[in-house]
Order: C-alpha cells, then sequence, then structure tokens
C-alpha cells in the first residue's frame, strides 16, 4: 500500500507539471497531456495509483486555474480516465497495445467533456484532431521511458533480492567460501572461511583486503606451503575451474578446494573458492581400504591351517602363467 500510495502521488505530481504546458483554448478551457500520467502509472502499478494521481491531478486542476464548470468537468473528467484505465489494463493484450488502449479512451473522455462545454461537436472534434498527434507521440515517448524505468526498477530489485539471498547462503555455508574481484580482492568472504584458516575477527572487515595476504597468513598451517602458494597463482593465471583438489594441513586435517573462474557473458569478473572438511571422508575411506585388504588377505588363507586357499592359487597361478607365456619359461607349482 505505501508503494501504491508514492506512485500515485508521484505521478500525480507529473501531471500536475503537464498542465503547467497547456494549449489555452479560452479564458476557461485548456488543454494538455495530463492523462498520460494516470495511464501510464495505471499500466504498470494499477488502478488504485492511477486513482490516486488523478484526484491530486484533480485538485491541482482547481487550486491553479480557478473552481470553475470547466475545472470541475476536468477534474471528473481525469477521475473517470482513471477508472476506465484500471478496467483497459486488465484486458489481455500487450503493454503496448493496452497503452495505447488507455491513451484513446481518455482522448474520448476529452472529447466528451468539451462537447458538453461547447455544446458543438464539431468544435470539439476539431480540437480533438490536434490534440491527437501531439497524445500519440507523446504517449509513446512517455511509454518508453516508463518501460525503461519499470524495467530497470524491477531488475534492481531482483538484482537486491538474489544478492541479499547469495549473502544469506554464503555466510550460513558449512563450506569456507571466499568471492574475489578480478583485481585479486576480497569481495565476499565467510565466517567459516576463517574459522578453517584461525584467521581472526568477523569477515566483514576483510572486505577490500588483497586476498594475496590471506593466503600468505594461512600457507604455514600446510604441509607444503610453497606448492600451495604456487597452485594458487598458476590456477589464477589459468582461469580453469578445479574440482576436489586435496590440501594436507600440518595437524592432519585435509580440506578439499574447489576453484570457479566467474563469468558475465565473456567478460572475466572475479574468482570464486570453497573449502570443504574432508577429514573424516579421508579417515573413513582409509579405515575402508584397509578393512577391504585385511577382508581380501583372509579370503586368500585357508581358516584351519592358516595356509593359502585354492582362491589364492588361483590368484597366483593366472599372474604366473601370464608371466611364463611371455618369458616362455616352464611352470610348475606344489
Amino acid at each position: 500500500m505505501y508503494r501504491l500510495i508514492y506512485y500515485g502521488c508521484s505521478y500525480g505530481l507529473l501531471g500536475s507539471i503537464l498542465m503547467i504546458y497547456t494549449i489555452k483554448i479560452d479564458s476557461t478551457i485548456i488543454l494538455d497531456l495530463r492523462f498520460l500520467a494516470v495511464t501510464i502509472v495505471c499500466l504498470y502499478a494499477g488502478m488504485v495509483p492511477a486513482i490516486i494521481a488523478a484526484c491530486i491531478i484533480g485538485v491541482m486542476r482547481l487550486l491553479l486555474f480557478g473552481i470553475t464548470a470547466s475545472g470541475i468537468i476536468g477534474a471528473a473528467t481525469i477521475i473517470v480516465m482513471a477508472l476506465l484505465s484500471g478496467w483497459t489494463v486488465r484486458l489481455p493484450y500487450r503493454p503496448f497495445i493496452r497503452f495505447q488502449l488507455m491513451n484513446s479512451i481518455s482522448l474520448l473522455c476529452v472529447f466528451f467533456s468539451l462537447s458538453f462545454l461547447f455544446k458543438d461537436i464539431k468544435h470539439a472534434a476539431t480540437i480533438i484532431i490536434y490534440l491527437l498527434p501531439a497524445s500519440f507521440i507523446g504517449g509513446c515517448l512517455v511509454y518508453l521511458v516508463g518501460r525503461y524505468i519499470y524495467v530497470s526498477r524491477v531488475t534492481t530489485s531482483q538484482h537486491k533480492k538474489l544478492s541479499k539471498m547469495f549473502s544469506v547462503m554464503v555466510q550460513n555455508a558449512k563450506t569456507g567460501t571466499m568471492i574475489e574481484t578480478p583485481e585479486r580482492e576480497v569481495a565476499v568472504i565467510n565466517q567459516t572461511f576463517c574459522d578453517m584458516f584461525d584467521i581472526p575477527g568477523p569477515p566483514n572487515q576483510y572486505v577490500g583486503l588483497e586476498s594475496n595476504q590471506l593466503f600468505l597468513s594461512h600457507a604455514p598451517m600446510l604441509k607444503d606451503p610453497a606448492r600451495f602458494l604456487k597452485t594458487v597463482e598458476s590456477t589464477v593465471y589459468s582461469k580453469e575451474s578445479i574440482v576436489d583438489e586435496e590440501i594436507t594441513f600440518i595437524n592432519g586435517e585435509i580440506y578439499a578446494r574447489d576453484y570457479i573462474p566467474i563469468y558475465e557473458g565473456h567478460v572475466y569478473i572475479g574468482h570464486y573458492w570453497e573449502y570443504r572438511d574432508i577429514t573424516e571422508k579421508k579417515k573413513a575411506e582409509c579405515d575402508l581400504c584397509k578393512a577391504n585388504k585385511k577382508l581380501e588377505m583372509l579370503s586368500m588363507k585357508d581358516g584351519l591351517t592358516g595356509l593359502n586357499n585354492r582362491r589364492s592359487l588361483d590368484k597366483q597361478l593366472e599372474i604366473e602363467w601370464e608371466y611364463a607365456r611371455k618369458e616362455k619359461e616352464p611352470l610348475s607349482f606344489i
């Protein structure tokens, strides 16, 4: 509702300004393009702002040019235009067609108002003929400007929402995330990243800092810091994505690192780094590997004597057979 009132008041002011640039028919009758302010706000914001704008324009008509019969009719006409535009805007047509329909209906309202005031349809029709090209050209210009403002506002609003959602997502992620600008300055960094590398303080204080300083600060924590720094530089230079690159720390922790170059179309706009703690996963894989080796060893032994069994013989025989065939050697076994 606040937005609707804001739009209604803004376009009401615009319509009032348009009344300053008028065509005087006589001492009490003026023509202008104030109705375009009503039609354009109706097209993009609906009937309620259009009615608010029409009421403001009607009141300003009376304040600026006096309370006369023509002034009252003009104020009433603009409100009728808003109501008819509110009905027209619901039609299932393209925005430009709806706008021109509203424009045409507004001219018809002006025609009937002039016919009522002059008591002469021919005189009213002559005035409308002169007003028609200005209305059409002005309408097209207003539509284009309104469309540009509307699309810009919607795009900006969507970008703000997406940016906020992305920021919340990054800050609450369980992975260490850092995004750099093309100049290698920190654009986004989350608390998990700081915790992983023992970087003190809230992450926001590092935004704008050169990322190399952060890499240098936590390089000594690694088993091979020189290789780590060299890999970072070569990765950034090549701008090629890397997934699941393993990094081992002195304390035994193992992280997987992903790197993604960020492009907007064909324009390079930054670097995305993500670190995941895979220490438990690697430990589980190691334990599983040991268990599999132990199981394989047990499967090759006789449970009673501890000697190699038939399964072991078959496996080793296959290896020895291939070797003997290749070397053209005899083969025997006990």
